[in-house]
């Protein structure tokens, strides 16, 4: 879906009528400019009733169109219609004819009448004969010229209008700006939005010098610049700019203006793009209800509202309610604008997109089909919604086996997206892809190619051809990101092409059984997972390597400090109601500044711009070596799983390789019925999903028995899997005979930084809640789960305290355990041990949170994600004692979004994770022989396996229920907490105790 343009309200320079200001309408004048519109209508009002009884005609105009302007801003449009006619009785003159046409214009296309309006701004042209008049007019017909998606007329006006201004030779700042929204305007629509983007910048340099800091003009400019982010694929930086535009807005329009629902509009759709449905699908009704209110039914924002629902509703599944929503905007908008108009256009490629979920390719087709009809008659030559058009038509006709139109179509799609490239009928050419208006169809149409190539005669060369052209332009549009959080839209785009560059590598493997072929698998594979988190780490390292210095770095921290601490700020006044507006406001101009002192560090030290991304993914032959290197008998298996439901999985040992490829369109409800058998305890049912989880993921890599231990690389939906619990040919579970942990990828296995100490130390916190069980613990134990229910936790204190005893320990139990002091103390530990509650935020994996004792002046007692990354964590081991620490969203490209992720992210080599509510009875036991294991020098992942059987020998009942010991997995390194003595240490005392033993014997001797 394209969002429309906002209309800008205009400021219009109320001396147009030639004569001094009397002090009434300057005071009026003044709250006008200050965004007191309610209080400046009022002075306009009783400014106009004096100057009618006195016959002051000028001041008389003057006071009118004040009104209009205020009630204009207030979105009073019948009032507005009113006050011009009431004008439009006026003595008659030129000037006044002109304004008149001007405002009528104005109204118009503030109410959807685009073609009045640019008639009535056409009329005010001709009347006028003031240029910098004529300039506005100019200006406000090309907004109206954009808005109806005439872009070359609007490119047109523009240049007159510029080049009446330039020469006028005066300086009007404001017209300037309004000049420069307007070339902003023309380059978002025709998908500079790059172009746009620093034109919308220019515009707000200028117009902050002008009006107040948070002028309503001023939050319109910022959500335009939001729209350039969402159109570059940076949502959580257009959201940033859009809630500041929504608060600002909502501040000077209040909460039911048409505003307010554009700025509801822009954040609903940025919401629905980062896949959070039901929160989007909310704002969009909250934005439908204010418009509908005060807009006609077929009003472009009343419709585009009914399209955004729809939208929501197709992303929900709910495909009937999507279909029936895109039906109502197909009729309105025919109705209002005919069949050939871009947004009619926008309907049919809507229908089409629904089509395809069902899935219905030809009815989709033929849906996409009218869309691009419709383009040619609409677009100039390069446009990327009809190259957005081409492809989707393309895709359908690849699913339909017609591929040489597919070929055809998705070239056309390249030529509408690269200016200035017509495509010749080269079957194979790739143009020049450094400029082009949409990275998102550039990538469809390159992707395309590759898929539909690999389908016509096997032609795989070119097919690889056009994937290394995609990947070479994902790594490009990479480095336009600043925001880490929005580099998960990237690992979404480079998942979709390890998607389909693995079968079509596996295809070129199975003729040529080339090893180079194998080693692109798998490099596909690693770069499509964590690679947000691989790039953070990345860039961590860079800081530290490409020789900035020490106050910088120390600056770099204190602007994430400053961060971190008003998102806090802003968390607890939203829980407690308050009004969050102030701190947003400071942190937007934080994380600008902080934006602006990183793009300095890249400036002034390159080498930190070279490296920041510079983390290449691991190979076959470097896991290998890694394998070889722990000196275990261990494998890797690697999994990847497309969007289409493919696994691909691949098994590593020291000396091989296997392969396998498969379809698993059930495997989502194998997981889901897995899990349910293990949390409601069903033996039956784990026992059947379990086998089947195996056969599926396991068994197609190993012609006899599984043989040896086991590092998982999971992809998707396949991490939340406890791989110890499934079962092997003869019904027994893995964790009987075999050792398996987890990482999040193969790359990030391979450089990890073990930290262990000469001697582990350990920090253990079992917080106090204050809610209990209504019966007795001893009856309620085993129901007792660490959870999002904040109730008291008997048996974290039993755990911490067993688990302190095994080594160096600090403790901190009840009022003590709060977040404050874990804050201060935990850089200072090898072990930190977390015997608590989690809170799991399915949408946004940075506001997931540990729970501390409420007992904290200076902190709100939730320790979120985002905070992790400023706590200068040297632990070598993390244990997570909380539930679900293991569960979160599972992102394209990234994941399951974790807590024991985010502690990944913090630079954490190993995390111990829960995968569902962990038991209050049994954990503090599982813990007790985990730690003992530990302390006696076993590697992190056998000191668990250990503890799982070991509890497993003495279990009886109930509580031998997976349920109740299998949550809990290691993620990462699975080296041993204490180093080794070196063999130094061991000569020297080796030479001391021979010595020793010489001594006594030389002394008996003597005696003797």
């Amino acid at each position: 879906m394209r969002l429309l343009m906002i209309t800008l309200g205009w400021i219009v320079s109320l001396s147009a009528f030639g004569q001094e200001t009397p002090a009434i309408l300057h005071a009026a004048d003044q709250a006008y400019q200050e965004a007191r519109y309610e209080e400046a209508l009022r002075l306009y009002q009783t400014s106009e009733v004096k100057f009618r009884q006195t016959k002051d005609i000028p001041n008389q105009a003057k006071s009118l169109t004040g009104q209009i302007n205020s009630a204009q801003e207030l979105s009073r449009f019948e009032e507005v219609e009113k006050l011009i006619d009431k004008m439009s009785l006026l003595p008659k003159n030129q000037k006044l004819e002109a304004e008149i046409a001007f405002l009528q214009g104005r109204l118009a296309a503030s109410t959807g009448k685009d073609e009045a309006a640019i008639n009535n701004f056409d009329k005010a042209i001709a009347l006028s004969d003031e240029p910098l008049e004529t300039v506005k007019y100019f200006t406000h017909k090309g907004f109206a010229l954009v808005n109806s998606h005439e872009l070359i007329q609007a490119e047109k006006t523009h240049k007159k209008a510029s080049s009446l201004y330039d020469s006028i030779k005066v300086d009007d700042q404001m017209l300037k700006a309004r000049l420069i929204d307007l070339n902003a305007r023309i380059k978002w629509h025709t998908g500079d939005f790059a172009g746009s983007l620093m034109s919308f910048k220019k515009e707000l340099e200028i117009t902050q010098k002008l009006l107040i800091p948070d002028h309503p003009e001023i939050g319109s400019i910022y959500a335009s610049m939001g729209i350039m982010y969402k159109n570059l694929l940076q949502y959580d930086k257009a959201l940033e700019y859009y809630e500041l535009s929504l608060d600002i807005r909502k501040k000077y329009l209040g909460e039911n203006h048409l505003e307010v629902a554009n700025s509801l509009n822009n954040i609903g759709y940025a919401l629905y793009k980062k896949k959070q449905f039901e929160e989007a699908l909310q704002v969009h009704r909250l934005a439908l209800k204010i418009r509908s209110e005060q807009l006609d039914p077929l009003h472009l924002r009343v419709l585009q509202s009914i399209e955004h629902i729809g939208l929501c509703y197709g992303g929900m599944e709910r495909f009937d309610e999507a279909e029936k929503n895109f039906r109502i905007i197909l009729d309105g908008r025919t109705k209002k604008y005919g069949h050939d108009h871009h947004l009619t256009g926008y309907a049919y490629y809507n229908l089409g997109a629904v089509a395809v979920e069902i899935p219905d390719y030809e009815k989709a087709a033929s849906y996409f089909q009218e869309a691009v009809d419709i383009g040619h008659k609409v677009y100039g030559p390069h446009n990327y919604d009809q190259a957005d058009n081409y492809n989707r038509l393309a895709n359908c006709h690849l699913e339909l086996n017609k591929v040489s139109e597919a070929i055809s179509e998705f070239h056309l799609a390249l030529q509408h997206n690269l200016p200035g490239y017509t495509w010749d009928g080269d079957l194979r050419k790739i143009p020049d892809l450094q400029h082009y208006l949409s990275f998102r169809e550039l990538q469809r149409s390159l992707l395309g190619l590759a898929k539909a190539h690999a389908a016509l005669n096997g032609n795989l060369s070119v097919s690889i051809a056009y994937l290394k052209a995609a990947e070479e332009v994902i790594q490009r549009f990479k480095l336009n990101f600043s925001k880490d959080s929005d580099l998960i839209t990237i690992s979404a785009s480079v998942k979709e092409l390890a998607d389909d560059a693995i079968p079509i590598y596996y295809r070129k493997y199975t003729d040529t059984r080339n090893p180079e072929d194998l080693e692109e698998i798998f490099r596909y594979s690693e770069l499509a997972k964590s690679s947000a988190l691989l790039s953070k780490l990345s860039d961590e390292k860079a800081k530290q390597v490409s020789g900035i210095p020490e106050e910088m770095l120390l600056k770099d921290k204190d602007y994430r400090f400053q961060q971190d601490s008003l998102n806090t700020i802003i968390l607890a006044r939203l829980d407690s109601k308050e009004d969050p507006s102030a701190p947003k406001a400071l942190l937007f101009q934080k994380n600008r500044e902080y934006e602006a002192f990183k793009k300095e560090l890249e400036k002034q030290y390159p080498v930190y711009t070279e490296n920041k991304f510079g983390l290449k993914p691991a190979s076959i032959k470097s896991i290998q070596n890694y394998l070889a290197e722990r000196g275990q008998a261990t494998a890797l298996l690697s999994l990847h799983l497309t969007d289409d439901k493919t696994l691909l999985s691949m098994l590593i040992s020291e000396n091989d390789v296997k392969i396998n490829i498969a379809a698993t369109e059930n495997l989502d409800e194998v997981i889901t019925n897995f899990r349910k058998a293990l949390i409601d305890q069903d033996e039956k049912a784990l026992m059947e999903t379990s086998d089947q989880l195996r056969k599926l993921l396991i068994s197609p890599l190993y012609e006899q028995k599984i043989s040896k231990d086991l590092i998982v690389i999971p992809s998707g939906i396949t991490g939340y899997i406890p791989f110890d619990l499934l079962t092997d040919e003869s019904g027994n579970y893995l964790i009987e005979h075999h050792v398996i942990s987890y990482d999040l990828s193969a790359t990030l296995l391979e450089t990890r930084q073990h930290k262990n100490a000469e001697k582990a130390s350990l920090l253990a916190y079992a917080p106090e809640f204050s809610e209990t069980p209504n019966t007795n613990y001893s009856l309620t134990a085993a129901s007792i789960l660490r959870s999002d229910e904040l109730v008291a936790l008997p048996g974290a204190r039993k755990e911490v305290e067993l688990v302190s005893s095994m080594f160096s320990s600090a403790t901190r139990f009840g009022r003590d355990a709060s977040e404050s002091s874990f804050k201060q103390e935990a850089g200072k530990f090898s072990i930190l041990h977390l015997a608590t509650h989690s809170i799991v935020n399915e949408s946004d994996a940075d506001y997931s949170k540990l729970v501390f004792s409420d007992s904290d002046e200076n902190e709100d007692g939730f320790l979120h994600a985002f905070e992790l990354i400023n706590l200068n964590l040297e632990a070598d081991l993390v244990t997570l004692s909380a539930c679900n620490t293991g569960v979160g969203k599972i992102e394209e490209g990234e994941g399951v979004m974790s807590l024991a992720r985010s502690f990944r992210s913090a630079g954490v080599p190993s995390v111990v994770m829960s995968l569902w509510p962990a038991s209050d009875k049994s954990t503090p036991e599982l813990m007790r022989l985990f730690y003992e294991n530990l302390s006696k020098g076993q590697a992190k992942d056998l000191a668990l396996a250990n503890a799982k059987r070991e509890y497993l020998s003495t279990a009886k009942g109930k509580a031998r229920d997976p349920f109740f010991w299998g949550g809990f997995v290691l993620i990462g390194d699975n080296s041993p907490l204490e180093k080794e003595q070196n063999m130094l240490t061991w000569i020297i005392l080796s030479v001391i105790l021979i010595g020793l033993t010489l001594v006594i014997y030389q002394r008996r001797f003597r005696v003797a």
